[in-house]
């Protein structure tokens, strides 16, 4: 009875060692999949995170680009407006100057007119 008992309690042993080696290995391979998929999806937040990353410094240099422009547009703008103010001043010059020399003309002339009447009393 005690052989038997020993016996039963071996196979018994047995069997629930088997049972735990095969609940493993399906267990191992779950736990397996599951790493590996926690990995690919951790791989593609970071993937996803850099590509954010990218866009936002693509967006940021675009913005830069446009602020660069407008900027330039306005100093092109200025420079458009001295230069016509240059230009009008240039030619109030250039108008005050004809002026001058039509007064000098006729400054000559009367002192021509002048000369003949003196010569000529």
């Amino acid at each position: 009875m005690k052989k038997f008992v020993a016996i039963l309690a071996f196979a018994v042993l047995c069997i629930s060692s088997a049972q735990a080696q095969t609940q493993t290995a399906p267990t191992d391979t779950t736990q397996a999949r599951l790493q590996m998929q926690q990995q690919r999806t951790a791989d593609a937040k970071a993937t996803l995170e850099a590509q954010k990353n990218q866009s936002s410094a693509s967006s940021s240099a675009v913005q830069d680009s446009k602020s660069q422009l407008k900027a330039q547009q306005q100093q092109m703008r200025d420079q458009k407006r001295q230069l016509k103010e240059q230009q009008a001043v240039a030619k109030q010059a250039r108008q005050q100057e004809k002026a001058a020399q039509q007064a000098l003309r006729e400054e000559k002339k009367r002192t021509r007119a002048a000369k003949q009447a003196t010569k000529g009393a």
